[in-house]
């Protein structure tokens, strides 16, 4: 996870700078958008021809922090779910959609997304002489203090190693993830197009999960 708080923070910083570039609202918010992919197990071999079938989880995960602002995110659940599957299928996958046959599966697939506030604090002025006429070294004026909240969201694709998982509970065997970021900004329309490019865009960063 260290790889994405990195990513995060450096994504952060980027609008961050390209908001100030833009203090009204950048004409097309999809610009900022940032897709990343990677394999979380370095020794995990994707050309392994017996990792054939997949269940995708019928729910999209909601991870936002309760005390974000704004935590409910419109997004069209049903239509993200379907482009994972639609993806997996194109690389050559078998949908094992029966949850009874969940443990026939090689792979689960996990999606969740996630909203985060980002605040940043500006100030100019300060107490202070004034060194004009005389030198007059009275008081100042006291310094304004802004803040902004840069609203981000996260759209958030696991592939994780389902064989010999066990009842109890464990650490997941994440062997695969693509992560979409960008501006929270948009109608429900609009969050959720730029959602599915995302998911495209994860597959097509990772040749290497075609079959």
């Amino acid at each position: 996870m260290r790889k994405f708080f990195r990513f995060s923070f450096v994504l952060t910083l980027t609008l961050v700078f390209m908001a100030g570039c833009y203090p009204v609202q950048p004409e097309f918010v999809e610009d900022f958008d940032a897709v990343y992919t990677t394999r979380r197990d370095s020794e995990f071999n994707f050309s392994d021809p017996t990792f054939q079938k997949f269940y995708l989880a019928d729910t999209v995960m909601v991870l936002t922090d309760p005390n974000t602002s704004e935590t409910s995110i419109s997004i069209n659940s049903d239509l993200l779910l379907d482009r994972v599957r639609q993806n997996m299928l194109q690389a050559g996958y078998t949908d094992v959609s029966d949850a009874e046959e969940i443990t026939d599966a090689d792979y689960l697939v996990l999606v969740s997304v996630n909203r985060t506030d980002n605040y940043f604090y500006t100030w100019w002025g300060g107490w202070g002489g004034w060194g004009g006429w005389g030198g007059w070294g009275g008081w100042g004026f006291p310094p304004v203090i802004t803040s902004q909240n840069i609203k981000t969201g996260a759209l958030i694709v696991e592939l994780i190693k389902a064989r010999n998982l066990g009842e109890k509970p464990q650490t997941l065997p994440i062997v695969w993830v693509g992560r979409g970021e960008g501006l929270f900004r948009g109608s429900e329309q609009n969050l959720t197009n730029r959602s599915l490019g995302a998911i495209d865009q994860m597959f097509i960063q990772s040749p290497y999960l075609n079959r």
